[in-house]
Parts: C-alpha cells; structure tokens; sequence
C-alpha cells in the first residue's frame, strides 16, 4: 500500500528530545493500520519507526486521507520514559500486562435446626 504523507508542521521539543509532527497521510485503497503510518511517517523523516508515536489518528468521513499527531524520538528509552503506558500498548511498542485475577471465597453456611 502506498501512502501519500504530507508533514503540515514539525515543531522541535528540546526539552523531551522529540519532534511533534502534524500530517496528513493519503490512501488508495484501504485505511492503513497503525504500525503502516508509524513506518511511512519513519520513513519519510529518516527516523526508526520503532521511535514514533502515534498520539492522535482521526480519519474523515467519506475522505481518503488522515489526519495525524505523532512524536518521533531519538531515544527509545526517553520515549518510555515520556509517553503513557497504554500508547505504547495501543501502537505495539509495549505488551499489556495481564491483571491478577482475585479468587472467590466460597462459604456454605449451615442452616441451624430450629
């Protein structure tokens, strides 16, 4: 799949050592999945897909195109260390944690004669 991606604004964070990119990204066929935006976005800013992030993906009603706020990081320590848990989770970069499951006390009173 061919993406037409188009950077609208690159804002340089110093202080969390990232760029905050704004795009949008054109599509023929089908709407790409995450993990294709993060690589053609990596791609065309010569940076590791597995650096970028993907905080915002809204795709118009009836529009061939998305509309896309990513971050890419020189460090992929810093970007663990800055995004939240679960956009790493939602973009592949992080495994979900499965929760303990409490188990239930079963108590079978007895019924006292009258």
């Amino acid at each position: 799949m061919t993406l037409d991606i188009e950077i609208k604004s690159k804002n340089d964070n110093k202080l969390l050592d990232r760029q905050e990119v704004n795009a949008l990204v054109g599509f023929s066929a089908q709407t790409p999945n995450r993990k294709e935006i993060r690589e053609g976005i990596g791609g065309k800013l010569a940076a590791d897909p597995a650096n970028v992030v993907l905080r915002e993906v809204v795709n118009e009603f009836g529009q061939k195109q998305i509309r896309v706020l990513a971050h890419v990081y020189n460090d992929a320590e810093k970007l663990k260390k800055t995004e939240p848990y679960y956009i790493l989770v939602r973009d592949g970069l992080a495994q979900k944690k499965e929760k303990k499951k409490k188990e239930k006390k079963t108590t079978v009173k007895k019924k006292e004669p009258k």
